[in-house]
């Protein structure tokens, strides 16, 4: 009767005015593998690390394209299907409709869109005029687990305003900061969209001033969304994110990350606390030791770092290296404990008549460390500490970094590896087929849930929860292979998933075998 009942919510919203807004969105592998090519080609400026990418910036490339040059085929190939997604996001109406069902939620969200429930089922209708952007979404998740088992929600929905190069929105907007395909380590699709409102810059343009105009494109976003769902410490939190990415060289991008918590209900949200968390200084995560009304008073949760992405081409092959870290603070704004991420993609033709490949190879270690630790670096810097259990959590918002039971950050959780390698092909016909091998560590540390006790709103011990994907060492590999096919009718994915353990399975081995179908249909 439910799913019943969104179709004719969905119905209903089909016939009414609409139209699609100012975002490429976090969730289409394609989309984002044509604007690195776009990207190495020299079509495109300004960092592509940070999703939504405004269309305004890929427009900027797909005009450079269209300037009478000569194309190569692949790339001409990755031109043409950006200008059919662009022509969606630019008309006045536009429905988004997507259908999704699998037996096995997967465990590991990369870039793409995968089901968040066994039945997936979402819609929204889109009104754009020159200024204004209004999406208006609903959908139902069933057999989700967790926190929300079953649930209707309305994350396709948002506004966004346009004043000359920037956007204003609000709604349940995806955030993905950083280059990495498999994971971010700060932002990313591991947990639901928050709801937030935020501010971004829609084309990179150089700062005209001394010294700032080295930075080259600057682009800057800022959002501040807020935790409204279950939580055993407090609720409502406030959560902020910020980012400038900036391009000194061409193919270099830059860019700085931070993430802020904050207030609650019940928790102190006075101009001390606002201005501590922003300004960062003060030892704001940190209070004395021992003392328990700085502790109650103390500003907030912060995480911070950086993203290094570096692109060039080699004859008709593009390569991009990249490198992400983020830390927990330690004192002041001193960043020490660094979770790292590294990678390298390339991508290249595929024959003479437009198809390409691309393949990729990634590291991210979210176990909190000084930042060369495991590197051979790590003699000559004295980088051999770690901080075991320090990632994602905080003794104050002692359900971490965290919005309905998920990590925000990487998927994998604090205190994991994964390694992955990825690799598709997109034919002439546009058709996408492609696989993916991972070997995953979990809670490698095997500390336990909890290592230490926390004091929750009414003063009482409770236990922290510092693993919410596995509360025990896992090590398992996750071997996927899919395709995803236009056809006249819609876009149909279809993933299979062999996976040779799972999480909280201690002491023996829960193998398992997942199909995922999802159907999307855009007009």
């Amino acid at each position: 009767m439910r799913f019943l009942a969104l179709a004719s919510l969905l119905a209903a919203l089909v016939a009414t005015p609409s139209l699609a807004g100012p975002f490429a969105e976090v969730g289409d592998r394609q989309l984002r593998q044509d604007v690195d090519l776009l990207k190495a080609a020299g079509l495109i400026d300004g960092p592509v690390d940070s999703w939504p990418l405004p269309w305004a910036q890929i427009d900027t490339g797909l005009d450079k394209a269209h300037d009478g040059r000569t194309l190569d085929p692949w790339l001409k190939a990755a031109v043409d299907r950006l200008d059919r997604l662009g022509d969606l996001a630019a008309q006045r109406k536009a429905v988004d409709i997507r259908l999704g069902a699998t037996n096995d939620v997967s465990v590991a969200r990369d870039f793409g869109t995968l089901a968040r429930g066994k039945g997936d089922a979402s819609g929204r209708v889109e009104f754009n005029s020159d200024v204004v952007s209004v999406a208006l979404g609903v959908g139902y998740r069933a057999g989700a687990g967790g926190q929300d088992n079953s649930y209707l929600h309305f994350e396709p929905s948002q506004i966004a305003v346009r004043f000359g190069n920037w956007a204003v929105y609000g709604g349940y907007t995806e955030q993905w900061f950083g280059p990495g395909h498999d994971g971010a380590l700060l932002w990313s699709n591991s947990a639901r969209p928050i709801p937030k409102v935020g501010l971004k810059r829609l084309v990179p343009e150089r700062i005209d001033f001394p010294v700032l105009r080295w930075l080259g494109p600057v682009q800057f976003e800022i959002f501040g969304g807020v935790l409204n769902g279950p939580r055993r410490d407090y609720a409502n939190i406030l959560t902020f994110g910020t980012r400038v990415g900036f391009e000194p060289a061409r193919g270099l991008s830059i860019g700085l990350n931070r993430a802020q918590m904050l207030c609650g209900d019940g928790r102190p949200c006075g101009l001390k606390q606002i201005s501590s968390s922003f300004i960062g200084f003060g030892n704001a995560d940190n209070p004395t030791p021992g003392d328990p009304t700085a502790f109650l008073q103390q500003a907030g949760n912060q995480i911070a770092g950086w993203d290094i992405s570096y692109t060039q081409r080699f004859g008709p092959v593009s390569a991009k290296f990249y490198v992400e870290a983020e830390a927990e603070d330690f004192d002041n704004i001193i960043l020490e404990q660094y979770s790292r991420q590294v990678g390298m993609t390339l991508q290249g033709p595929w024959g003479k008549k437009g198809a390409s490949w691309v393949a990729t190879v990634e590291y991210a270690d979210t176990q909190a460390a000084s930042l060369f630790n495991g590197t051979p670096l790590e003699s000559v810097t004295g980088g051999e500490t770690t901080y075991p259990g320090s990632m994602y959590n905080n003794s104050l918002y002692f359900d971490g970094f965290t919005y309905r039971g998920r990590p925000i950050g990487y998927w994998t959780d604090g205190d994991s590896r994964n390694l992955s390698f990825s690799a598709a092909v997109t034919d002439t016909r546009n058709r996408r087929w492609y696989g993916s091998v991972r070997s995953v560590h979990l809670n490698f540390n095997n500390v336990g849930n909890p290592p230490f006790p926390a004091t929750d709103p009414t003063g009482a011990l409770r236990g922290l929860v510092s693993y919410r994907i596995s509360a025990n060492a896992e090590k398992f590999a996750i071997v996927t292979a899919g395709a995803e096919l236009p056809l006249a009718f819609g876009d149909v994915r279809i993933e299979g998933r062999l996976q040779t353990d799972s999480p909280n399975t201690p002491g023996f081995r829960d193998r398992q075998a997942a199909v995922e179908v999802q159907f999307r249909q855009r007009f």
